[in-house]
């Protein structure tokens, strides 16, 4: 008898099953639409009238299924007792496999699993799952529960919940509400799928790339979050929706609950990060922080923060390296934001077991190796970037040598095509890669925030690691810049380019340095107008800085270069940087935090490193040095004064995070 309950239909089990047919095809099935490819092929066709329509090709797709039932015959169970065969899960969940969105991998070939003993039968409904079961289930539909670690004794009620999550999964399907039916954007898709390889892999490789298209046709949430990020950075010239289309579209699929794939779903909400087009003025739930922390959450329930142990049976079906690019992509991000935004961190690095990435973890083609080393060592430094905004999160601390040393041994540890090529004045295009700059630009702003101390006045004081920082960030920029190319940017290039912005402010008060601190300062004028095309905290660093430069975007200012700032000081007029900047301290030598950078490089390196010879690079002031604050208060408060009036110095808040 079928009754109405709500919104639901019912079936009780007098009612007979729908006979499901045994020969489709993969675009039919992926659409979840009837396929009569079975009847097709007996009237002696080869493609089904869904495909023969839309001109694709009909490919069959394989049942994941396990054929057969309990009255099979015995000769039948026999034979397939005697067959070698991968392990599989017995429980509810298998009958229903295409229910569940996000699929496990492929079981290892017959030929490399030894033939399992004879299958137990099911357990009882009362009995507890097996552990197995309980972990590909998790895996495969984002379930919160399975893990090596069960603290709370919450697998006492394993049965009640895995009813449960069967339950939400199966309402999370029936409630699918969107497709990719727009031809134009499954025709874009490809496109998309490009610009994300690109542009986004070295610092989000949450998706495998020779699965893309088949991964984004079956999940509309993915399908969208991808066309977020390929719209935004590199529009189509053809009609399309929009990132803001996309996005909403999206975010309403995640906030419905109607992806039930779990993996599916940090792979999406990986992509938002593309996407940021309101500032953190305000706390709104539109923001990278924002999502970053969804994303770990949920990653956090879904146990990817824990790794079975190298001996586990169920190891290899896994997609260890899939869960480890999505876990430490969601680390990396986290840490820059905390430095960013000064906010604490979720993750505990303590609390996770799961291994770091290594190139294994990437496809074994020579392009995507190299991206996958960019992501290696941009985690590492992020790592050491968490630190940094640990140990600045605690005012009166000393200062952290050790991090510092961290940085030049992360530096140094850089393969020779990993490293920054601005040796020379120029950089040719053979030697100019996007990947291996926008690697450096945490780097070299992470080196500014150590070396800018706050001062009783709003504008901080910058050392001049924090100057020559500030010089290499704008070489990158102007490199990137003159290639005519920009959007590929993230958002938080803007909290680099704001960063820089400070220490070179003070450099253009040193005769010997105002003019090149002068164009860099243009140059980050130039990237950051860019970057308001795309980033509503770029708007906000826009304004201040021409509000820094003492005047509007055209206005006059303190120099005789239009709005440029250029003070002459007392001392020193022979122009000697090492004089205008102090001389205490021989405690570190700084310049080992720039192994790419020469006299050759630019102005300011030159006018910074002149002294190297003779030893002088160390005469500078040291930030952990004692006389450090009172030889800049008392010798160079002057350099401080144009800026000492009102909240001048108003990012912190406003906010440069992204």
């Amino acid at each position: 008898m079928t009754e109405f309950v709500g919104d639901w239909l019912h079936f009780d089990s007098r009612q007979p099953k729908r006979k499901r047919a045994e020969l489709v095809c993969t675009p039919c099935h992926a659409k979840k639409v009837k396929c009569d490819l079975q009847t097709k092929t007996s009237e002696g066709h080869s493609t089904c009238s869904g495909c023969y329509a839309a001109g694709t090709d009909c490919h069959v797709r394989l049942s994941k299924r396990k054929k057969g039932s309990h009255h099979h015959s015995i000769s039948s169970a026999r034979e397939k007792e005697t067959r070698p065969r991968s392990p599989s899960p017995s429980s509810p969940s298998s009958s229903r496999a295409d229910v569940v969105i996000a699929a496990l991998p492929p079981p290892p070939p017959a030929s490399l699993t030894a033939p399992p003993p004879a299958p137990a039968p099911p357990p009882p409904p009362s009995a507890p799952p097996s552990p197995t079961t309980e972990l590909l289930i998790g895996v495969a539909t984002g379930r919160s529960n399975p893990s090596d670690l069960d603290t709370g004794f919450l697998n006492v009620y394993g049965p009640e919940t895995n009813a449960d999550a069967e339950q939400q999964e199966l309402e999370a399907t029936l409630e699918y509400g969107y497709s990719l039916s727009d031809s134009r954007q499954q025709e874009l898709q490809q496109i998309y799928a490009d610009t994300y390889v690109e542009f986004c892999y070295p610092w989000a490789p949450v998706l495998d790339v020779d699965r893309i298209s088949e991964d984004t046709l079956r999940s509309p949430l993915l399908a969208n979050a991808l066309a977020v990020a390929g719209s935004h950075i590199r529009p189509p010239l053809i009609p399309h929706d929009g990132p803001a289309a996309y996005y909403k579209r999206a975010t309403a699929i995640f906030y419905n609950d109607e992806e039930a794939g779990g993996l599916t779903t940090l792979q999406a909400l990986s992509l938002f990060y593309w996407w940021a087009p309101r500032s953190i003025s305000v706390a709104h739930r539109h923001s990278s922080w924002w999502w970053t922390s969804v994303l770990i959450r949920h990653a956090q329930q879904m146990n990817l923060h824990r790794e079975l142990g190298p001996s586990h049976p169920m190891r290899d079906l896994l997609q260890l390296s899939l869960r480890r690019r999505i876990w430490w992509t969601a680390f990396a991000r986290e840490r820059l934001t905390a430095l960013c935004q000064s906010k604490p961190c979720i993750i505990d690095p303590t609390d996770c077991s799961i291994a770091p990435p290594t190139l294994s973890d990437f496809p074994p083609v020579p392009h995507l190796q190299r991206k996958g080393e960019v992501f290696i060592h941009w985690v590492s430094l992020c790592a050491i970037i968490g630190r940094v905004a640990k140990f600045l999160a605690r005012p009166g601390d000393a200062f952290p040598t050790h991090l510092r040393t961290e940085l030049v041994e992360w530096v140094r540890a850089l393969p020779p095509h990993l490293q920054l090529p601005i040796s020379n004045a120029r950089t040719d295009s053979d030697t100019f890669d996007r990947d291996v700059h926008q690697l450096h630009l945490p780097y070299l702003t992470t080196i500014i925030v150590l070396h800018l101390r706050r001062t009783a006045h709003d504008l901080p004081q910058a050392l001049p690691p924090a100057i020559l920082a500030a010089s290499c960030i704008v070489r990158i920029l102007r490199d990137i810049l003159s290639r005519g190319d920009a959007r590929f940017l993230m958002a938080i290039t803007c909290w680099y380019s704001g960063t820089a912005f400070t220490a070179l402010l003070q450099a253009c008060r040193i005769p010997a340095l105002a003019r090149d601190a002068n164009e860099g300062l243009d140059v980050l004028t130039t990237a950051v107008d860019q970057l308001q095309r795309m980033w509503g905290s770029a708007k906000v660093i826009r304004q201040g800085f021409d509000r820094l430069r003492g005047g509007g975007a055209g206005g006059g200012g303190g120099g005789a270069h239009g709005g440029r700032l250029e003070f002459e000081l007392g001392g020193a007029a022979d122009g000697s940087v090492q004089e205008e900047l102090g001389g205490v301290g021989r405690d570190f030598d700084w310049t080992a935090l720039f192994p790419f950078v020469t006299p050759a490089t630019g102005g300011i390196a030159k006018a910074l490193l002149q002294g190297s010879e003779q030893g002088m690079t160390t005469r500078f002031p040291s930030p952990e040095g004692l006389l450090f604050q009172d030889a800049f208060m008392v010798d160079y408060r002057g350099l401080l004064e144009p800026f000492s009036q009102g909240d001048l110095f108003g990012f912190g808040p406003v906010g440069l995070g992204m």
